[in-house]
């Protein structure tokens, strides 16, 4: 539909200018005019001029474009013949004069071409001409590029537009000595120009401001991990294509991005010497810190922005512009980041390496525009941000080699920025630096700059000269790298010291198969990694071995380099609680049994907070050990304000126990300025808490948008977790095409990645989902291949999460002594002592396993239920519970505690979107005499059967004798046995436990959730 195809480009933080363009197409009829659309290359030009044929075609107006090129600036009337072609047959209308004037300049008639204003006149003829017929509105992008004939035409009829239903807007970039136009831009500078000769507004487009930038970045890149936000935010200086390319370019690396050490001995490191972000100052404050607790600058100089041909050439012309001289010391600038942005260093640069005094390169400098030296900072200042990036994409080489030496040479010999620059100019291999490199990343990997280090790490290893030590260095690259959240480079890196490997595998090995495990979960959601390596690499750690360098002749540390007995020691420990980590989180979620008694053997020799992790998860709980409670005194012995690895272990822990909501100190640890990884973990243990406590609507926001961020990212085990999080909202309120659609999704991939976890719940879920929808019977064939007999499942610290829905079901289809066994099985492991959940979880249980002979038992397990403290911080269990007391009440002839039961948990079931199971509340309530107060009206008749017929196949449906039926209803069980007679052939069934189905198939009111859509192809 031409609507359709017209639809205009939604800008962001562009309103004054989209609004001016608007005002002038609105007037267009009253009187012409002229707009200038001006600022630096990528700033959204083209973008706003698109906005305006949108509007102008949607109008019906006539559009001409026009789209400037500097190939063809010097062909005379080249950009006018671009505007003025579509109208050539319309030339028959113009005196022969201007005719012929006009066809001879556009190349269709023989002859000289005629003298500028002849050519002019003519054009605005055939303007006013076609515009009589309907408005025209001419685009004209690229005035920079436009040759000068067609410039004085354009000038001509700009001057001449206000009595015309004509609206010309233009493009053109902020000037600069490279730019080809004398007069610029075009449509507003002209020699003879007066006041009355300026219609025109002239709108400069600067840089979005910060909140414009990252509104718009979240809009085109919503799957972009934190700490790639905030780098293409600071590199990107608010321009909206820089914002848009960036990202894309992050995931599209170019192959010389990673120095690797087979490319780093034979040719330069091209991807270590761009710098395309601003920098924060060195011992100063000019600048706010990035976040990130080390020096962007010098990190930046091995993990660029790579900027792609379109970013890359937007200043090309004005660069290439200038003398040799002056783009080295700009390109000086660029590398060398505050240091080198003094002018007092630019100078001394420029005096000993260029062969250009240092006033001519600095007015070369100032009159391209591209940066200019602050008389009061005494500092030079870049245009923008882009310019350094466009400095560095577009030199050689061997001009960023040289550079970096001149930068090496200016710093202070205990410069750390020395280090790299020195790094940075080097080719082939220098062990020396090597090791000085190597030291300067573990200190930016200390300081908390793990990302950055690896790109320090990995150049290191491509100066080493032993393969071995280049392997060592690439397995402590890849393990900052997956510290630091990218798992893609950890990956790449890993891959390359395998190649380095001399025999075997990488050493160290400890460390290698710590990387190899993490990524190989994380990225593909495998298990089987870790299931085979780290039990073998924990012995390792623990005892020494395996970790050196052959030939080394000495102790090694756990990045297989040598150093001294104590140091080795305290590497090995530090690795320790992370292998134990991730064992712990491999073993809840596969049930393997090697992996639990790995992670068994090695946690009684680790720290006390590795061990209560281990006891969170697999018990026992016994009176003596309480989790709880040391888990409170951990978290209140943790320093203030600061991450450590034992707060990662306490976030496990507290996972363990459903206690995630009891903790926020925990939190103030784990604050936005984390890779993916981290951020994704962090919403996967909130979003779980969040169901946990009945915020089920953020529950499934955060899910959601995690599964498809993790999706975007790669990120298997993320996604799939996220996935499992949303699907227990979906199985609370009864979607059971959203849960069928992700047992679809999860149930083969976990099956075959051995996620015990993942498969038990989902049938779990589906257990809860029968029940919402009154099926007991489904519920009871699904819950009884969860659970041996009688049993707690080994190796299963899930299994509590169904236990209520378990004994539900037993109970719901009568299997009462079932379901006490049960219960008196899980009261035995002490389950109930793991925490405040698992204990309420119990006690609701045990009050749905009573049977209907005691009375004061039943009353006294339900009264434990509420009375249990915090009970309505846990409203769905709560809400379930005081439901089937009701029901129980109600047997009773106890109507109006019944009620009182049954309105709190519809109220419950409402506000938490629980469809299904608010149906039955109210379907309960109905059923009440009008003296135990208001209540809703039953659920509409069914369309098949009579009103009496409806409420004994609805109670039939949920499990009910005809003896229970006729206690509900008052009346004798062969009354109830005649209507189901009746009521069996109208829903074409023919026994009871088809009834649930053919009602909800046969009622057409029946509700359902939005189903959940279909997974993201992988």
């Amino acid at each position: 539909m031409p609507g359709e195809r017209w639809a205009e480009p939604v800008l962001t933080g562009r309103d004054t200018q989209i609004a001016a363009i608007g005002a002038a197409l609105a007037d267009i009829a009253s009187t012409g005019t002229a707009i200038v659309l001006r600022g630096d290359p990528g700033m959204g030009k083209s973008a706003l001029l698109r906005v305006a044929e949108a509007r102008a075609r949607r109008t019906g107006f006539r559009v001409l474009r026009m789209t400037g090129a500097e190939a063809e600036s010097g062909l005379a009337f080249a950009a006018l013949h671009q505007v003025l072609w579509p109208l050539l047959g319309d030339t028959r209308a113009l005196p022969a004069g201007q005719r012929y004037a006009l066809e001879r300049a556009l190349g269709v008639r023989d002859g000289t071409p005629p003298e500028g204003f002849a050519v002019a006149g003519a054009a605005l003829a055939l303007l006013a001409h076609t515009a009589a017929h309907r408005p025209v509105v001419v685009l004209l992008d690229d005035l920079q590029w436009v040759d000068p004939s067609s410039a004085d035409v354009f000038r001509y009829v700009r001057r001449r537009l206000a009595p015309l239903p004509v609206v010309v807007i233009g493009a053109t970039r902020c000037a600069g000595a490279a730019d080809r136009t004398e007069s610029e831009p075009v449509l507003v500078q002209g020699e003879d120009d007066s006041a009355e000769h300026l219609p025109d507004r002239v709108l400069d487009l600067g840089p979005l401001d910060e909140q414009q930038a990252a509104h718009l970045l979240r809009t085109l890149h919503p799957c972009l991990p934190e700490r790639a936000r905030r780098r293409v935010l600071r590199a990107a200086g608010g321009n909206p294509l820089a914002l848009r390319e960036l990202p894309a370019r992050m995931r599209c690396p170019a192959a010389d991005r990673l120095p690797l050490p087979q490319d780093a001995r034979t040719a330069a490191p091209d991807a270590a010497q761009r710098d395309g972000a601003p920098e924060k100052n060195q011992g100063g404050a000019d600048d706010p810190p990035s976040g990130d607790d080390c020096d962007p600058e010098i990190a930046d100089l091995f993990d660029e922005l790579p900027l792609g041909e379109r970013l890359g050439r937007l200043y090309e012309d004005r660069v290439r512009a200038l003398p040799d001289s002056a783009r080295r010391v700009l390109l000086v600038a660029a590398l060398g980041g505050t240091f080198a942005q003094h002018v007092t260093v630019l100078r001394g640069i420029a005096e000993r390496a260029a062969v250009m005094p240092w006033a001519e390169i600095r007015e070369h400098i100032e009159t391209s525009g591209l940066a200019h030296a602050d008389p009061v900072t005494g500092r030079l200042t870049f245009r923008h941000p882009l310019v350094r990036g466009c400095l560095t994409h577009l030199a050689a080489p061997a001009e960023r080699r040289a550079a970096h030496r001149l930068l090496a040479d200016a710093l202070p010999l205990d410069s750390p920025r020395r280090t790299m620059h020195r790094a940075s100019a080097a080719l082939g291999t220098d062990d020396e630096l090597a090791t000085l490199l190597h030291a300067e990343a573990d200190g930016v990997a200390a300081r908390g700059g793990e990302a950055e280090a690896a790109g320090m790490m990995a150049r290191a290893a491509g100066l080493s000269a032993d393969p071995a030590v280049r392997a060592a260095r690439l397995v402590t690259a890849a393990a900052m790298a997956a510290r630091g959240g990218q798992l893609r480079l950890a990956v790449r890196l890993v891959t390359a010291a395998e190649a380095e490997a001399l025999v075997g595998g990488p050493e160290p090995a400890a460390l290698y198969a710590f990387v190899v495990a993490y990524t190989r979960l994380q990225l593909d959601g495998d298990p089987g990694p870790a299931v085979d390596l780290l039990p073998g690499a924990l012995e390792s750690s623990e005892t020494g071995g395996g970790d050196g360098v052959e030939g080394t002749g000495g102790s090694n540390g756990a990045d297989g380099l040598p150093v001294s007995s104590a140091t080795a020691r305290g590497q090995r420990a530090a690795l320790l609680e992370p292998m134990l980590f991730l064992l712990i989180v491999v073993a809840v979620h596969t049930g393997d049994e090697r992996t639990w008694a790995a992670a068994e053997r090695h946690a009684a020799d680790a720290s006390e907070l590795a061990a209560l992790c281990w006891r969170a998860w697999a018990g026992p709980f016994d009176a003596g050990y309480d989790v709880p409670r040391r888990l409170r005194e951990a978290v209140a012995a943790l320093p203030a304000d600061q991450e450590t690895a034992a707060a990662w272990l306490l976030l496990w822990t507290a996972t363990a126990v459903d206690a995630i909501g009891e903790h926020d100190a925990l939190w103030s640890r784990f604050a936005r300025r984390h890779a993916y990884a981290t951020d994704a973990f962090i919403d996967i243990v909130r979003a779980h808490d969040d169901f946990l406590h009945g915020r089920w609507d953020a529950s499934l926001t955060v899910s959601r948008r995690g599964a498809e961020t993790s999706a975007a990212a790669g990120y298997a085990f993320n996604e799939l977790l996220f996935l499992y999080n949303a699907g227990q909202v979906l199985a609370a309120r009864g979607d059971r095409a959203g849960l069928a659609a992700l047992k679809a999704a999860l149930g083969a991939p976990s099956a075959g990645r051995r996620l015990r976890f993942v498969t038990e719940r989902l049938r779990g879920l589906e257990v809860l989902c029968a029940l919402g929808h009154g099926r007991t019977d489904e519920a009871w064939r699904l819950a009884r291949h969860l659970v041996p007999a009688g049993a707690v499942p080994p190796r299963t610290p899930w299994f509590h999460l169904s236990l209520l829905d378990w004994v539900q079901a037993a109970a719901g289809s009568g299997r009462h002594a079932e379901a006490r066994r049960l219960v008196r099985a899980v009261r035995a492991a002490g389950t109930a002592r793991a925490s405040a959940q698992h204990a309420f979880l119990v006690t609701a249980a045990e009050a749905l396993a009573t049977d209907d002979q005691d009375d004061q038992e039943v009353q006294r397990r339900y009264e434990a239920v509420y009375a249990f403290p915090d009970a309505e911080d846990r409203p769905f269990p709560l809400a379930r519970v005081r439901l089937a007391h009701a029901v129980r009440l109600r047997s009773r002839s106890r109507y109006e505690p019944a009620a009182a039961h049954c309105r709190a948990a519809l109220s419950t079931f409402t506000r938490l979107g629980a469809t299904p199971w608010a149906e039955q509340a109210a379907r309960e309530l109905a059923l009440l005499p009008a003296s135990a107060g208001p209540r809703p009206s039953l659920t509409e008749r069914h369309p098949l059967l009579s009103a009496q017929e409806s409420r004994i196949a609805e109670l039939v449906a949920q499990g009910l004798t005809n003896r229970q039926v006729g206690e509900r209803l008052g009346l004798s069980p062969r009354t109830v046995g005649t209507h189901l007679y009746k009521i069996f052939p109208k829903l074409g069934i023919t026994t009871r436990a088809a009834m649930a189905r053919a009602l909800e198939e046969t009622r057409p009111t029946a509700r359902e959730a939005a189903p959940w859509p279909a997974p993201p192809a992988k």
